[in-house]
């Protein structure tokens, strides 16, 4: 039950809303609605971004026009294959996307919270470098999780995104799982695991450490005060379970600002890893080749510069910022809308 009460106590206002608070039903309810919403919108840039990344690679057949950059990308999508274009692979990547996401954060929020209990510690308790560890780590450990279920419908995905529109090899759904697995056997399907793991493990311990360290930053300079804009009233909500309590009601504009700083922090650092990740799980090799994580990087590099390790990082920007503002500031409604 979500009540909000005027802020009495700096005790009370600093409890911040921990998965003992929330019920299990109603968060997952409420974060599969969620997710599902914003990847529709941004979906159509991740497919440019998978195009984008692989093209001008050697070893994967590209049967699309070339693109100078996103907004070329967008356009030529449309013209080639129309509005349907834009969500190839949606629905397969969809199912996976949504299955690893309530791994990822009910296995996060449960890791935080043990962390900050054994250490005997709440945020407002713990340094700046002790919160980035805890939240870094439950971020890095909670995606190892997610990726377990995440990469088979990732390469699946991928190779519906960038194979030729007018001869398509791979039907999305069941079809493309099939055909990877007659083609390359169980291990293709997790072609790229270990690169993926290579990627988004640190990605997402940064993501979480930069927001949990941004928004403790952010609280402390009074952002509404700097911003002129006007003081909230109410800063408490009640849970209602054994032991009826209150918890912290955030400031989305705190949220907001975060999730710009993590997105764009995570996201430049890690983009040479997502290349490299792109181009090992949708090449073709050859028999006999050995082709690994640093193969893949070192191979780019020579031919193409190092430049190309930054190949997408611009619709990367655009898909993870816009995202991790908006995704974060309603998944943080969410875990207010769970509380008992």
């Amino acid at each position: 039950m979500v009540d909000t009460k005027q802020d009495t106590t700096q005790n009370v206002v600093g409890k911040r809303i921990q998965w003992d608070d929330l019920d299990p039903k109603k968060y997952y309810f409420f974060n599969g609605l969620l997710g599902g919403s914003i990847d529709l919108m941004m979906y159509p840039l991740d497919v440019i971004r998978t195009r984008l990344q692989v093209q001008g690679s050697i070893s994967i057949q590209q049967k699309f026009p070339h693109y100078t950059g996103t907004f070329d990308g967008l356009k030529k999508l449309y013209t080639n294959e129309g509005f349907k274009g834009y969500y190839k692979g949606f629905l397969t990547s969809e199912v996976g996307y949504l299955s690893s996401r309530a791994i990822y954060f009910g296995t996060y929020e449960v890791l935080k919270q043990s962390f900050q209990k054994f250490t005997n510690q709440s945020h407002l308790d713990e340094s700046s470098e002790q919160l980035f560890m805890i939240t870094t780590i439950s971020g890095g450990i909670a995606e190892m999780f997610a990726t377990l279920i995440w990469v088979p419908f990732d390469v699946a995905t991928q190779t519906v995104q960038i194979q030729d529109p007018k001869n398509p090899e791979y039907r999305p759904g069941l079809h493309v799982f099939k055909k990877i697995y007659q083609e390359r056997g169980f291990t293709g399907l997790y072609r790229g695991f270990g690169a993926t793991m290579i990627k988004n493990v640190p990605f997402s311990g940064i993501w979480w450490g930069t927001y949990e360290l941004t928004k403790k930053k952010v609280e402390q300079l009074n952002i509404r005060e700097k911003l002129n804009i006007r003081e909230r009233t109410n800063k408490t909500l009640s849970v209602s379970d054994g032991k009826p309590h209150q918890v912290q009601d955030e400031d989305p504009i705190t949220h907001l600002i975060s999730g710009f700083a993590a997105a764009v922090i995570s996201t430049t650092i890690t983009n040479p890893l997502d290349v490299a990740k792109t181009r090992l799980q949708t090449g073709t090799f050859e028999k006999g080749q050995k082709v690994n994580f640093i193969s893949v990087i070192k191979d780019t590099v020579r031919k193409e510069g190092v430049r190309a390790l930054w190949k997408g990082l611009v619709p990367s920007l655009l898909t993870s910022t816009p995202y991790s503002m908006m995704s974060i500031i309603l998944y943080e409604e969410v875990k207010k809308l769970s509380l008992k």
